[in-house]
């Protein structure tokens, strides 16, 4: 069993802190756990572009609302906190 807290995440080099973002990461591939588990936190206004190589990404809305979109086929998705 592996038991973090977000607070042990921050000020080592599993935080990232950019002007846009913030992501903590609580689980990695080293953990063994066959997939990663992220805390992040993306600034108001903020439009930021990122693409996957290697990995699929789910992401549950905690708080706020935007959108996010799929550069493939152009849609955009209205997300709300409960949101997948």
């Amino acid at each position: 069993m592996i038991v973090k807290s977000v607070e042990d995440i921050k000020g080592t080099d599993a935080e990232i802190i950019t002007p846009q973002w913030t992501s903590r990461r609580l689980l990695l591939k080293k953990d063994g756990m066959g997939f990663s588990f992220h805390e992040t936190i993306i600034q108001s206004g903020a439009e930021i572009t990122m693409q996957y190589l290697n990995h699929l990404e789910s992401v549950l809305c905690m708080e706020g609302e935007g959108e996010v979109g799929t550069l493939a086929d152009g849609k955009v998705y209205f997300i709300k906190p409960g949101t997948v």
